[in-house]
């Protein structure tokens, strides 16, 4: 086909499309809302998903966790899991001989602790209890002050550092560094603060206070506390190194709880690309029923354009009978109409592009559904209302290109 035909054809449905301004509207308004629909769901999908990999991605690239219990989100763990023999030290211990690994930093985490400063109290904060490999397994560092050293671990030191919210409960006027806070009712000095960690899935990491492992296990570990979990945090040698750093945790830890072969794991290990396997996994039937919802949508808009064709081409049946007459062909008078159905469809299209990415941005303004529109999506967007427009204005089309000139020019 050459492109003069096709520039003919094209200002020809657009004449028609003119003529017919409310039927065309009509019909552009039932495929924006297809189109709105997709970008719409595909903004909520992503933006969910680069959030949540962002968040990911803010505990380290490079960092696996392990724990004696599954990874898992929003799931607590079953009876088998919570009756598992704990982590130790002395496991921690040896998973430093793994030739993939560069640091291990075992945690004693407790939960919501109160913290007094003068007649300040805070009852939020997390406690940990690391030891000084810490800022460099998760490469989180102290803004002011220093971190734990080995020899606070080995005198078992009341001393701490604090996040930044702690600072604003109990410090909002003073520097904390020399000053003596109690936690549950222990003295401690602080000895430094920790840089801006931000949050993780609306958990602040800034709300926690630092104190050496060997203090924490001298005031927690023969009182019951149910609250305290012992993990271990482990930075392989780079980010090449993640797999086979998983590998050589999983055949040493195997090992050492005397895990038999045909048995799975007692422990769980997860790293940055399995929290995004699990993910993924939990929401992959939700977004494929976005999805579904979306081109259902859609295809209402494409029967639209069918019905709005099939009217068209009977109400200008004589039109295509002289335009046969004349020398026109079959093939002339299917690429009119069709065109004519990806024009209608391509405005739509487009208008349903603009209205979506509006839509996507007041979302991400002024709600807390994270919003995202990535390229990929605005390309399928036009390419989908263009296919709406080939495949719903294919028969009509078709219809037209075969009708009989002499029954045509008949037609009244």
């Amino acid at each position: 086909m050459r492109f003069d035909d096709i520039k003919e054809s094209s200002l020809m449905a657009i004449d028609t499309l003119r003529a017919n301004k409310l039927r065309s509207s009509l019909t552009i308004l039932g495929v924006s809302v297809g189109v709105i629909t997709i970008i719409f769901m595909v903004s909520i999908i992503q933006g969910l998903n680069k959030a949540f990999a962002d968040q990911v991605e803010s505990l380290g690239s490079n960092t696996i966790f392990v724990s004696k219990f599954d990874p898992g989100f929003g799931r607590p763990p079953g009876p088998s899991e919570i009756h598992r023999k704990d982590l130790t030290m002395e496991d921690a211990e040896a998973l430093r001989e793994g030739p993939s690994i560069a640091g291990v930093s075992p945690i004693h985490r407790l939960i919501a602790v109160t913290t007094r400063y003068q007649n300040k109290q805070t009852d939020t904060p997390i406690l940990l209890g690391v030891t000084p490999y810490y800022e460099f397994v998760h490469s989180q560092f102290v803004a002011r002050g220093r971190f734990i050293k080995d020899l606070d671990m080995d005198n078992r030191e009341n001393v701490c550092i604090v996040g930044v919210d702690v600072v604003r409960a109990l410090f909002p006027y003073e520097d904390p560094i020399g000053k003596e806070v109690r936690i549950d009712g222990t003295p401690y000095f602080v000895i430094g603060v920790m840089e801006p960690l931000g949050n993780f899935f609306g958990q602040s990491r800034d709300n926690s206070i630092f104190v050496p492992m060997t203090t924490f296990d001298k005031y927690y570990a023969d009182r019951p506390f149910p609250g305290v979990v012992f993990f271990i945090i482990v930075r392989p040698q780079s980010r090449a190194y993640v797999k086979s750093a998983i590998d050589e945790i999983t055949d040493i830890l195997r090992r050492r709880r005397r895990v038999p072969i045909n048995e799975k794991n007692n422990f769980g290990i997860s790293s940055q690309d399995s929290l995004l396997d699990i993910y993924n996994q939990l929401t992959g039937a939700t977004a494929l029923v976005l999805t579904a919802i979306s081109f259902v949508a859609l295809m209402i808009g494409g029967i639209g354009v069918m019905n709005i064709m099939l009217v068209s081409v009977t109400e200008r049946t004589k039109e295509i009978g002289v335009r046969k007459a004349v020398g026109a062909t079959r093939f002339n008078i299917l690429s009119q109409f069709l065109i004519e159905a990806v024009v209608l469809t391509g405005i739509g299209g487009l208008t349903g592009l603009v209205v979506g990415e509006v839509l996507a941005f007041l979302i991400n303004k002024f709600s807390p559904l994270p919003a995202y529109v990535p390229l990929w999506a605005i390309g399928v967007g036009i390419g989908v209302s263009a296919a709406v427009g080939i495949v719903f204005g294919l028969w009509p089309a078709w219809k037209a290109a075969r009708l009989d000139p002499i029954e045509a020019l008949r037609w009244e």
